[in-house]
């Protein structure tokens, strides 16, 4: 997108902002489809909520589907003005977010997705230097997420490490496209829109995806077979960014909002995510798609590469500017395994447990006069 076709979407939604009041109506922006789980609960209901529980103050108006931002322009979109709020997936932006994609690829360090999403929102919210990088590129970060776990969905029969070689598997970028090499495959990185067709003309062999993809894209029209390897889980970027000017013509009343509502769609998104992969999968094994389980020759592979990729992520981080990147590591790493222990006892099940934990861990210890200000 360019900068022109930027200035008049900003002009367009300027001209539609009625209200004198501290831009009342605000555009919020998702590239998913309005029935994924991680915009009608997160976008959807949570603007429903703010709206209400701001006697429509906030007034955040949904665009889903690609329709207000495609997804390699969610960055420039809500720094420019186009969108105040926005989901972003990092590996678009490796360039302009380099320490958000360094913590996004260490997907294999912990699979749980509960835990990375809740480690991913501390450490955006909290570090210093991925703080310095939200600023620098003209956005608040409000808040992580975490897809649930990878799997293959394949066209065609993929159970063992042989099975692999040569196959087109899409890829999420970065440690995803790593693996696909290091087992023989090819790394395809597309959008994740574009996974249907991949597989329906037969240009991919394997979506590598959240399980929910069967239902959400459309999959299970055109897969055959899923293999259940866990390949990591995606992390990277932001599920809620802000434009820095509408976040500062906020009351602190109104950040509080948000922060609130952010704690309980962080923790109903991990649930309702989890249910939809449970049911997706239901469905089209129902329907005839076989599982195979990973034969011990794939599993020893995918150990040796997770051992050895932490290497990869240096060496990548330093080429794009990072300074002390094992740092960084060490220190998500500890956020995460906090995590691992604060989430061990609690019941995945439990939105609202899980929500107030978000709150007095995270969100609460965030001074609503001075957070993005």
């Amino acid at each position: 997108m360019n900068r022109t076709h930027c200035a008049a979407l900003v002009a367009a939604a300027l001209a539609c902002a009625t209200s004198t009041t501290a831009l009342a109506q605000a555009n919020a922006n998702h590239f998913f489809a309005e029935r994924h789980s991680m915009v009608r609960g997160p976008y959807v209901e949570f603007a429903d909520r703010v709206r209400e529980r701001t006697d429509g103050s906030v007034d955040l108006r949904v665009f889903s589907g690609g329709s207000l931002l495609p997804p390699a322009s969610s960055l420039q979109g809500v720094r420019d003005g186009i969108a105040q709020v926005t989901y972003h997936a990092g590996t678009y932006t490796p360039a302009e977010l380099p320490i958000a994609n360094l913590v996004g690829d260490m997907a294999f360090y912990n699979t749980d997705p509960m835990v990375m999403a809740f480690a991913s929102t501390e450490f955006g919210l909290t570090d210093p230097r991925i703080q310095a990088e939200w600023e620098e590129n003209g956005v608040v970060f409000g808040g992580g997420y975490s897809t649930s776990q990878y799997f293959m969905m394949c066209n065609t029969k993929v159970e063992t490490l042989a099975d692999l070689q040569g196959k087109r598997l899409r890829m999420a970028g970065g440690a995803w496209s790593r693996f696909a090499e290091h087992v023989g495959a090819v790394p395809v990185s597309i959008p994740s829109s574009e996974m249907y067709t991949g597989l329906d003309t037969g240009s991919l062999d394997c979506a590598v995806a959240a399980a929910d993809a069967l239902d959400s894209f459309s999959l299970k029209d055109v897969v055959t077979s899923m293999n259940m390897l866990e390949i990591g889980n995606y992390y990277a970027g932001f599920l809620w960014g802000y434009n820095p000017s509408f976040w500062q013509g906020l009351s602190d009343e109104e950040r509080r909002v948000l922060f609130d509502e952010m704690a309980y769609y962080l923790a109903q998104h991990r649930v309702a995510f989890d249910a939809d992969v449970e049911a997706a999968v239901s469905a089209a094994k129902a329907a005839g798609m076989t599982v195979y389980e990973p034969d011990a020759a794939l599993e020893q592979a995918f150990a040796e590469f997770v051992a050895q990729d932490e290497a990869a992520l240096v060496s990548i981080a330093q080429e794009r500017g990072v300074e002390d990147p094992e740092a960084i590591i060490a220190d998500f790493k500890a956020t995460i395994d906090k995590w691992d222990v604060l989430l061990a006892d609690v019941d995945r099940s439990d939105v609202e447990a899980l929500a107030a934990l978000a709150r007095s861990e995270i969100y609460d210890r965030l001074e609503a006069s001075a957070y993005g200000l």
